[in-house]
């Protein structure tokens, strides 16, 4: 599908968003990582001087995202097991307090910015590092600052600790139970001391270049009480985190599982096939360091489901070689996908590769994010505040800032943070008695909920709203919402005096877990919505590629519930549409062979909801490669593509590459389906990606990508076609040529005025699968210097290919042969259109093909020969008469001398 292509092609993928512009999401996650440590806020420690100035910086800083359309602040509350709250188990980080670790400063900051945040409708994770104790130059431990709450005090045990001659780092040891145990504590004390809405550790977990010896005593042990079954030191430690990271899960969902818990690792995951096969996945674009550099495994968590979210840092552009944003981004959402999870991408705007970057570069890194994923489910997490804060680029004369970009393009309008689908919220009850009082509005509504506000124009039937994100006013934590005033500089922001009373005020509940329900209107006296009934998908038909859902009801909002088994355990998709119809398109990325279930929920304004009594179910004809089969080996050089039929009048475009980039795709048009891959394109032992496309019009379809593996074969040292023998004089418009090979990686051809073809001055060339012959020799250079009219050069040839292990070998060298260059023009020994005429006393043609018609014709137009090509693919031309020819196969020509 096209959401899909762009896990595959990142020049299309910019593409794609550049043509078809993408727009305001109203799900869609868009944060930033706020810090002391970094001294972002605060921007120092805290006290009694700078309290009222600290506390107008945090102040100003949620206007302005609440102002910009944000949603979330990832907040740092603990770098190097010190605290940024008020913590039962650690001491006060010297971050945030100048009275130094250990002493609390002038007032909470955490709680602060949670009551602020709150207060203007934003969420707040607390933002951990779990494992880091000290990183630094100048000292190896915190001494008494801090006293017993320092673990080098009170715990040294829990510590793995070693020292260069430039740098001390320590960690806690992942693989005690008290550490993981004191991790869940800490995650239980925040949660019972403050109100966030989700925990987030970032990419610290065991230090890159930790020695093997430091924790030899835990991985001993664990070997001796596992004895055959026991993993390897690294498998070892990545479960050591994987348990830590199910415990603290296990915690928050059986506390308060609405919180919801999130890490944002390094941006690269999962690129090794073996990896990558272990969870049914592809592998990743780029290299993956974090696995094997500090033993973190974010597949493990996506599909153990011991996470709600994963926030990659995806610190790279589009475009860039190592590690392409446009190629990244979407294997992330494409997993993410599959294992039922959210992915919010990190992005750093202090690093070197993105502060240079035009305003564009950032759209179109969001509208890669939203072409994506379906059913609304993105997110954008800026790295750090003071950057998103401060970035501009000079716009036609004007400083314009990111913020103020993004404002009027991608974020023009509120949003809500995508609803956590796989756990099952019950609706907890609706707002009622909502009245206005001159600016504020407050009505009665069930408790630990938010509550959506909505403005709604009285020109405006109320039968046609939808809780449209363009009517969204903003978000309360409370039952009281204070409207803003209208302001110049935010113009959707706020309401004018005299406009006060030109809009219709709705209230809907938002849950913790981000489930909207019914918006009750100002004044109105609530009811109940009557059940819609299913029209179509409903018995398992095969629908499609995007249909419509639709049911009959008369409900002004109806929810359409999706899911993977009939009893809604297992739901991946939900949205809310107007009228009796919505397309599939939005709500999700529908597999092949899959069969799903829908109701739809009648959600009418001010009345309770009623869902349907049928449960549909159905499968989709989707579009995507039938043949190779996904994973399939030992397949054929030329092997037959297919995929799906979409129809008359569509044009067909296969892609091939030993990528799943398709950076250097080979591509193949096809008027129909299927398509024959040529001889010579395909290496043997070579695993190849293959995808396809569809345009219909306008309209363009894209397949997931498809892994094959070719078959081995045994490969001889080449055969020279040309020069025929020794001694033959080859012109300047004629090419050195070896007879064609099937399943080779390279074909390399020498050329020298020596037989023992001295690296520094002889040709060398390497050509790709498919070509087997030099540049006409006129063109050949021996390193600086072109051939010699009337000398004579040796040539020689060599295959590279996969032996059976997978490995590049090559064949030996043919015996050098000689020939004599002659600089005049003579005939050329090649046709651009692809087949061989051999010239001289044993001239022939090399198709390459069998059972081609290879007709002669004389130079005044007298058909003298016909022949078919046998089964090597060649035709003897010897018994002809001396003299000039034209050659055709094929409808192709080439000329002859002999």
């Amino acid at each position: 599908m096209k959401k899909n292509f762009l896990l595959t092609l990142s020049v299309v993928a910019l593409l794609l968003c550049l043509t078809s512009p993408a727009s305001a999401l109203k799900h869609e996650q868009r944060a930033v990582w706020m810090s002391g440590f970094i001294n972002d806020w605060p921007s120092g420690p805290i006290s009694m001087s700078n309290a009222e100035t600290a506390k107008k910086g945090c102040r100003n800083a949620i206007d302005s995202l609440a102002r910009n359309n944000y949603t979330t602040i990832y907040y740092h509350v603990r770098a190097m097991c010190d605290a940024m709250y008020d913590s039962k188990y650690e001491p006060w980080s010297s971050y945030v307090s100048s009275g130094g670790r250990g002493v609390a400063p002038v007032f909470d900051p955490f709680a602060y910015i949670i009551e602020q945040a709150h207060s203007k409708g934003l969420e707040v994770y607390a933002w951990i590092n779990p494992y880091r104790y000290i990183n630094s130059t100048s000292k190896t431990g915190w001494g008494d600052a801090g006293g017993d709450l320092n673990y080098e005090n009170s715990h040294p045990d829990w510590l793995l600790k070693w020292t260069t001659t430039e740098r001390t780092w320590t960690i806690l040891n992942p693989a005690l139970p008290e550490v993981k145990q004191r991790i869940v504590d800490i995650v239980a004390d925040i949660m019972d001391k403050y109100d966030i809405d989700g925990v987030v550790f970032d990419d610290y977990f065991y230090q890159n270049g930790v020695p093997n010896d430091l924790d030899a005593t835990q991985y001993n042990a664990y070997k001796a009480s596992a004895g055959t079954a026991a993993m390897s030191q690294g498998d070892w430690r990545r479960e050591n985190i994987n348990d830590m990271v199910r415990r603290v899960n296990n915690y928050i969902k059986s506390t308060k599982p609405w919180v919801r818990f999130g890490i944002g690792p390094a941006g690269v995951a999962c690129s090794n096939s073996t990896v990558a096969a272990k969870y049914g996945v592809e592998p990743a674009p780029g290299s993956d360091w974090q696995y094997n550099g500090i033993f973190s495994d974010p597949m493990a968590w996506i599909s153990e489901g011991s996470i709600d979210f994963i926030s990659p840092q995806i610190y790279w552009p589009i475009g860039y070689d190592a590690a392409d944003f446009a190629a990244i981004a979407p294997w992330w959402y494409k997993v993410c996908a599959k294992y039922n999870r959210h992915c919010f991408v990190s992005q750093d705007l202090a690093s070197n590769l993105l502060n240079g970057q035009n305003l564009e570069e950032f759209y179109n890194e969001i509208a890669i994010t939203h072409n994506s994923v379906s059913g609304s489910t993105p997110g954008t997490v800026y790295f750090p505040w003071k950057s998103l804060r401060d970035f501009q680029r000079r716009v036609n004369g004007k400083n314009v800032t990111l913020m103020n970009y993004l404002r009027n393009s991608l974020f023009d309008t509120r949003s809500f943070t995508p609803a956590v689908l796989w756990l099952n919220a019950e609706c907890p009850g609706l707002a009622s008695s909502v009245k206005r009082s001159s600016r504020t509005l407050s009505w009665s509504g069930p408790d630990n909920v938010r509550y959506a506000i909505y403005a709604v124009p009285k020109t405006l039937d109320k039968k046609a709203f939808a809780k449209d994100a363009q009517y969204l006013l903003g978000i309360s934590y409370s039952k009281s919402y204070d409207i803003p005033a209208y302001e110049v500089k935010y113009p959707k922001y706020g309401i004018a005096d005299a406009d006060l009373d030109n809009y219709n005020y709705a209230v809907a509940v938002l849950d913790r877990y981000g489930n909207e329900w019914a918006a009750t209107f100002e004044g109105a006296t609530l009811g109940k919505s009557q059940k819609p009934t299913l029209t179509f998908p409903l018995n398992g038909e095969l629908a499609p590629m995007g249909f419509q859902f639709q049911w009959t009801g008369t409900a002004a909002v109806t929810e359409i519930t999706l899911a993977t088994d009939a009893e809604f355990k297992n739901i991946i998709s939900r949205l809310e549409a107007g009228g009796n119809a919505a397309y599939s398109g939005e709500f999700y990325n529908f597999q092949p062979n899959v069969t799903y279930y829908w109701r739809a929920t009648a959600r009418d304004h001010n009345c309770s909801d009623a869902t349907s009594t049928e449960v549909g179910s159905f499968q989709v004809d989707v579009f995507r490669m039938i043949s190779p089969a996904a994973g399939a080996a030992e397949v054929s050089l030329t092997p037959t593509l297919e995929c799906s039929n979409v129809g008359a009048g569509a044009t067909y475009t296969f892609l091939i590459d030993t990528s799943n980039s398709f950076s250097s795709a080979q591509t193949f048009e096809s008027t129909t389906p299927t398509f024959t891959v040529p001889k010579y394109k395909l290496a043997a032992n070579t695993t190849y990606y293959v995808m396809a496309q569809a345009k219909v019009g306008d309209a363009v379809e894209s397949s997931d990508a498809v892994q094959f593996t070719t078959k081995h074969i045994e490969v001889s040292a080449p055969q020279i076609v040309t020069p025929e023998a020794d001694g033959v004089t080859l012109h300047a418009d004629e090419k050195v040529v070896v007879a064609p090979m099937e399943g080779i990686i390279y074909t390399r051809i020498g050329i020298s005025a020596s037989t023992s073809f001295p690296a520094r001055s002889s040709y060398n060339g390497t050509f790709s699968a498919g070509e087997f012959a030099t540049p006409q020799l006129s063109d050949v250079k021996l390193v600086s210097s072109y051939l010699t009219d009337g000398k004579t050069y040796y040539v020689r040839a060599q295959y590279e290919y996969r032996g059976v292990d997978g490995k590049s070998v090559t064949t030996d060298w043919t015996t050098p042969r000689s020939f004599v260059y002659s600089a005049e023009a003579g005939v050329a020994s090649i046709n651009a259109n692809g087949f061989y005429v051999v010239c001289g006393n044993n001239a022939k043609v090399v198709a390459g093909n069998e059972g081609l018609t290879v007709e002669v014709f004389a130079t005044d137009g007298k058909l003298v020969m016909t022949t078919i090509t046998s089964a090597n693919g060649e035709a003897s031309l010897a018994a002809l008469a001396s003299g000039s020819y034209l050659v055709k196969v094929a409808g192709k020509t080439a000329k002859l001398v002999k």
